[in-house]
């Protein structure tokens, strides 16, 4: 993991709030700018899969999630996107072969 451009210490605390609010057998990834090396500045990127099945379940999740992320980090532009049950779109696969899955 030594080519994100997060410290462990920050990578830990995502991990840490994932925990918080999501299921203990969904996963996490980071990916965009945050896992090349040479990029500059770009929000933090994270792509979920869960076993919740209802949306309330997740919309809450997601916004809880990203609520306590946010005021652990700061003013940080952080983009959360969460996969569920059977959806395709285009972005989950880019997040899964170009990211990095920290959970």
């Amino acid at each position: 993991m030594n080519a994100l451009r997060l410290d462990q210490k920050e990578l830990d605390l995502i991990c840490r709030i994932f925990r918080d609010f999501f299921l203990r057998d969904d996963k996490i990834w980071i990916f965009g700018s945050r896992v090349n090396p040479n990029a500059k500045g770009g929000d933090i990127d994270l792509y979920i899969e869960t076993e919740y099945k209802s949306p309330k379940e997740i919309i809450e999740a997601r916004l809880k999630f990203l609520a306590a992320l946010k005021i652990q980090t700061g003013d940080q532009k952080i983009d959360v996107i969460v996969k569920y049950g059977n959806n395709l779109l285009p972005i989950y696969e880019v997040a899964q072969k170009e990211g990095v899955r920290l959970i």
